[in-house]
């Protein structure tokens, strides 16, 4: 009996230690892509970050930035098995981490991985799970197993393979914009609005709904319409990338530098230049005014000696 009761606490404990160690790998650092032209690109890895997001009454803060995340349960992580797993919107982590990084894969072969993405282009957007298998951000249609509980709009969820539902689509958040940046190229860090081509409907962070993860509480995603009346959610995102300066921009800058630095060395020499102009007008005004007092004094010199005759 005290042999079984041994194995099981041993058991327990090889259990949790291994779960602190898959936990602790999602929180590990990961890399996303650098964009030097600014504008994201097919292939370009991201991280999907909400700029505000407004929890329901009482909460400790009134608005937060959120990040997009993958956090399955503690069964799932447990058994490496990330199918079904939830996405969430964490306040905590925005830098890259293995569990907020995204990757934006073509749908049409038109789209060659690495060609720039525009404002319309249908999109694949997966997540590389810690087994390196590639799953689908995906929401489930008209099926009531795979709706909020509270918010009763469509979860999303991950897959193993891209489908129709997993198609999404940006644009810009202003409605005013939209027919105007159709087809234009779409740059990192803009706030747009993650559509779903299936049912026209944006990606949204449940602002009033959050649920307990593994790694404390976080928002949850969902895609639907937003009722302010009933339900408030966020659905202006941000696809951030880091950006660099092409090997052009930093010659310019540097030719444009050079140039400025030359102008102020130009109006240096010219200023020096009128300074010692200046100054010897100043010296020759002195000399012409000493000129003219000796003259008067000669002269002065000269009346006496006439009145002394």
């Amino acid at each position: 009996m005290r042999k079984e009761l041994r194995q099981s606490a041993k058991r327990s404990q090889n259990a949790e230690r291994y779960f602190q160690e898959l936990s602790a790998a999602l929180l590990e650092e990961a890399e996303v892509s650098v964009c030097p032209d600014g504008l994201l690109h097919f292939g370009d890895t991201v991280i999907i970050h909400a700029p505000v997001v407004q929890p329901h009454k009482g909460a400790p803060r009134p608005s937060l930035a959120c990040s997009v995340s993958v956090t399955p349960s503690r069964q799932a992580l447990l058994r490496n098995y990330y199918h079904d797993a939830p996405l969430t919107a964490s306040p905590a982590h925005h830098q890259p981490v293995v569990k907020n990084v995204f990757t934006i894969l073509p749908r049409r072969s038109c789209h060659a991985p690495g060609s720039v993405l525009c404002y319309g282009d249908p999109f694949d957007l997966t997540h590389t799970a810690a087994s390196r298998e590639r799953l689908y951000v995906t929401s489930p249609v008209g099926s009531a197993l795979h709706s909020g509980r509270e918010s009763r709009r469509q979860e999303v969820l991950l897959k193993a393979e891209s489908s129709a539902h997993s198609a999404w689509r940006l644009q810009p958040s202003d409605p005013e914009l939209r027919l105007t940046y159709e087809g234009q190229p779409a740059e990192v860090g803009a706030r747009v609005q993650m559509i779903q081509t299936m049912t026209n409907q944006p990606l949204v962070i449940e602002e009033e709904f959050s649920t307990n993860t593994i790694f404390g509480q976080e928002q949850e995603v969902s895609v639907g319409v937003v009722s302010r009346a009933t339900t408030r959610a966020a659905s202006t995102v941000a696809l951030l990338t880091w950006t660099r300066r092409t090997s052009q921009q930093e010659t310019t800058e540097g030719e444009q530098e050079h140039q400025q630095e030359a102008q102020q060395e130009e109006g240096k020499e010219e200023e020096a230049q009128q300074e010692e102009e200046e100054e010897e007008r100043n010296v020759e005004e002195r000399m012409e005014g000493l000129r003219l007092v000796l003259e008067d004094d000669d002269d002065d010199a000269s009346q006496g000696d006439g009145e002394a005759r």
